[in-house]
C-alpha cells in the first residue's frame, strides 16, 4: 500500500511506482487516492519504493472485501504488532463506501481493543500504525512500516541540473527531484573525485526514483569547465539549473541576459535548508579542500569545445556509472 502526498498527478506515481518495482510485482491499481500492488516479497518493495518522490506512506498488509474482511483483516495484523500495553492508531481512506473514514477508524479501534486485551489506542506516538483504504466494497488494510519524502510524483518533464559533485548542486537535484521533475545530471569534467562524486549522486537517485527518471550527462573537451557548461547553455534551449548564489545579485542582470535559460532556484534557500537536503542524500560528508571555478559571466563566455557523454535510465552504483561513462567515451 502506497499513500500519496497529494500533490502533483497520481498517475505519475502509478507509473513511476511500478518502475521502481521493476516487475518484481503486479502492477499497482487505485483504490481512492492510495495505490496497492501485489509483491512477492513486501517488505522489499516497501523499501524500494521508501524514498520515492510524491509518497507519504508505505504500509504492508492484504486485501479484503466487506466489513467483516475488515475487521478481520486489521485484527490479523494487530496479533502481530500489538499486545498488552501498546499503542496503536488507525488511520482510514473511504471512497464510494458505505462506511466512513470515521466509521472504519472506529470501528477498527473497538475490533483491535476487544480483541487485545490492554491495547490502547495511541494518536500521538503509537508503536503501530494502521492503514486502511476503501472503495466501494473493495480494500486494504496494513502496517505502516516507512513514511516516505512526501513532494511531487516524478512527471515527464526533465530539470538540467548543472551538478559539480558539491553540496549545493547535489541537494539541487534532490529538491528538484521532489519538486516532481525527471533529473538529467550535467557534469562538466574537472577532476576524477568530483565525477566520483556524480557518480554516487547518480546511483543515490537510481534507488531513490524510477530509474528511467535519471540521467547523467558529461562534458568533455577543450576549455575550462565552466566554459565548456557556457558553450552547452548556448548550444541547448532546456532550462539548467545552478545550485551556486551569485556573490553580487547584480551580477544576475548580466547573467540572464547572456544565458536565459540558465536559473537559481536556491537564491533564497536557506543554508540550513540545503544542508538538510545534502544530509538527507546520505552521501557522506561534503567535499572540502580545493575552491571550484565560479560561475561568472566571464567564465561562461569564456566557451570550450566539449563531447556529450551520457548514461542513465537504470539503478546502477557508482562504479557501474564510472565504468559505462568510460567505455562511451
Amino acid at each position: 500500500m502506497v499513500g500519496w502526498s497529494g500533490s502533483g498527478r497520481l498517475d505519475d506515481l502509478e507509473r513511476t511506482v511500478a518502475g521502481r518495482l521493476d516487475g518484481g510485482s503486479a502492477g499497482p491499481d487505485r483504490l481512492g487516492g492510495v495505490l496497492v500492488a501485489g509483491a512477492r516479497d513486501p517488505v522489499d518493495a516497501a523499501r524500494r519504493l521508501a524514498h520515492l518522490p510524491g509518497v507519504d506512506w508505505v504500509a504492508v498488509g492484504y486485501r479484503f472485501s466487506g466489513t467483516d474482511g475488515y475487521l478481520a483483516t486489521l485484527l490479523q495484523l494487530a496479533k502481530r504488532y500489538v499486545s498488552r500495553g501498546v499503542g496503536f492508531r488507525v488511520r482510514a481512506q473511504s471512497s464510494g463506501s458505505r462506511m466512513s473514514q470515521g466509521d472504519l477508524v472506529l470501528s477498527g479501534n473497538s475490533e483491535v481493543l476487544a480483541g487485545i486485551p490492554g491495547a490502547r489506542v495511541d494518536e500521538r506516538r503509537p508503536r503501530a500504525r494502521f492503514r486502511v483504504c476503501v472503495e466501494g466494497s473493495r480494500g486494504a488494510c496494513g502496517v505502516e512500516i516507512v513514511e516516505g519524502p512526501g513532494g511531487t510524483p516524478t512527471s515527464q518533464q526533465w530539470a538540467a541540473c548543472l551538478v559539480s559533485g558539491g553540496e549545493r548542486s547535489s541537494a539541487m537535484a534532490w529538491m528538484a527531484a521532489l519538486s516532481g521533475y525527471s533529473v538529467r545530471l550535467v557534469h562538466s569534467a574537472s577532476d576524477d573525485p568530483a565525477l566520483r562524486r556524480v557518480a554516487r549522486l547518480y546511483a543515490e537517485l537510481s534507488r531513490r526514483m524510477d530509474p528511467r527518471c535519471v540521467e547523467v550527462i558529461v562534458l568533455k573537451g577543450g576549455g575550462t569547465p565552466v566554459g565548456r557548461l557556457g558553450s552547452w547553455l548556448q548550444g541547448d534551449a532546456e532550462v539548467a539549473l545552478a545550485g551556486l548564489r551569485p556573490g553580487r545579485l547584480a551580477a544576475l542582470t548580466g547573467l540572464a541576459s547572456r544565458f536565459p535559460n540558465l536559473a537559481f532556484p536556491l537564491l533564497l534557500v536557506g543554508d540550513g535548508a540545503v544542508k538538510g537536503a545534502f544530509g538527507s542524500l546520505e552521501l557522506g560528508t561534503p567535499a572540502g579542500g580545493r575552491t571550484r571555478p565560479a560561475l561568472t559571466l566571464e567564465a561562461l563566455r569564456s566557451g570550450g569545445s566539449f563531447t556529450v557523454t551520457r548514461f542513465g535510465g537504470v539503478e546502477a552504483d557508482s562504479n557501474e556509472v564510472i565504468d559505462a561513462l568510460k567505455r562511451a567515451t
